[in-house]
């Protein structure tokens, strides 16, 4: 790396802590998004396209882990969802919630509803009525638990 250093231009100006925690961190974030959703399109329409999550709280923090997979892509984290916004005002993560999290998501890679055919959380009756709600919007799905 010194060495490599020693060809660096005199007038190099290395990105501030703020560059590399802000505009840079957003833009390689971008970037892994825009190749995974890439990744996660390529062939689905033979292949299809998997959802899975699961519900954990880590210091207290109610999360939802949301996962796709594809031919191309087997595992994409596509988000963290931090549900303590709505619980510290009494919500709860019944059906509705989970469903209003999670569809957007899947709309966001597959508008038409046509590629996503398996969904894949755990087995707590809230999920499952959540996954039957995705189901009637997304004709093609499998229900897993």
């Amino acid at each position: 790396m010194i060495k490599t250093a020693r060809f660096v231009p005199v007038t190099y100006v290395p990105p501030s802590r703020k560059d590399i925690g802000g505009r840079l961190l957003i833009e390689n974030y971008n970037i892994h998004m825009t190749e995974t959703t890439s990744k996660l399109l390529q062939d689905a329409e033979l292949f299809g396209l998997t959802a899975m999550g699961d519900h954990t709280t880590i210091c207290k923090y109610p999360l939802t882990n949301v996962l796709f997979a594809g031919g191309h892509e087997h595992q994409a984290l596509i988000d963290v969802i931090d549900s303590s916004n709505h619980m510290a005002i009494g919500g709860v993560k019944d059906a509705r919630y989970i469903a209003s999290k999670i569809m957007p998501l899947m709309e966001d890679i597959d508008p038409k509803k046509e590629s996503f055919d398996m969904v894949v959380f755990d087995g707590a009756a809230n999920v499952q009525k959540a996954v039957r709600v995705i189901a009637a919007r997304f004709p093609k799905l499998i229900v897993c638990k």
